[in-house]
């Protein structure tokens, strides 16, 4: 039977991250009598410090999903400080699968997914330092309106390509012989959400800009213009 590790990439510590449910839904459409499924969540990891045995995992794994939230157009500096962990693990023992097929699940609060875009090249790269086939990733816009607003009408064509990519992960996993795949964009396609968001995004550094003494007006000077 062979390996699945399926790795959420969360910080969130005390709520359920929309990292971890996509995992979870995915999980659920790849056939268990092929594969064995492992969870490992990163936070938890550190915390515990269970590194070492989950580096175990992730050496007998012939397929690695990697799920998080895009972090400052990046990926989550735990997440990061795990994956160069376990590359100088992999370094160190030798005792790693060359067959390994990996596989990028990013999520951004902004509706295109295509801001994701350099979080999943960096996965692409390190799966190359392990010498691993990187697949393809699946970015996805929207954030956790893809879960809290799954059911509401203008959400029907997201959703379903978002159930769709997982099948494609799931199908590919299984696939012998895998031909290229390109990336998966999924984003939200409601003009209001889109308003929305960026009048909160305003508003959010109007508010810092107050806690800090300054005006609104203070957000539009450039301090290094010579004219």
């Amino acid at each position: 039977m062979k390996n699945v590790v399926l790795v959420s990439a969360s910080p969130k510590i005390n709520e359920q991250s929309v990292s971890k449910q996509f995992l979870e839904m995915l999980g659920s459409q790849i056939n268990s009598e092929l594969f064995s499924k492992t969870f490992i969540d990163v936070r938890k990891s550190f915390s515990s410090h269970n590194l070492t045995e989950d580096f175990e995992t992730l050496a007998k794994a012939d397929a690695i999903i990697i799920s998080f939230p895009l972090y400052y157009f990046s990926l989550p500096g735990m997440l990061t400080r795990f994956l160069i962990d376990y590359h100088n693990y992999y370094t160190a023992s030798g005792d790693v699968k060359k067959t390994v097929k990996v596989y990028a699940m990013v999520n951004c609060g902004f509706p295109e997914p295509e801001i994701n875009l350099e979080a999943v090249r960096v996965i692409k790269s390190f799966s190359q330092h392990l010498s691993a086939e990187f697949r393809f990733g699946v970015l996805i816009g929207g954030g956790s309106m893809m879960v809290a607003a799954k059911d509401a009408p203008f959400m029907k064509k997201a959703s379903q390509k978002l159930n769709s990519a997982f099948t494609s992960i799931a199908a590919d996993i299984q696939a012998e012989n895998s031909t290229p795949m390109d990336s998966i964009y999924i984003g939200v396609n409601y003009p209001l959400l889109r308003r929305i968001y960026y009048f909160m995004g305003g508003r959010g550094w109007i508010t810092m800009a107050r806690k800090n003494g300054l005006k609104k007006k203070d957000l539009y000077k450039k301090p290094y213009r010579l004219n």
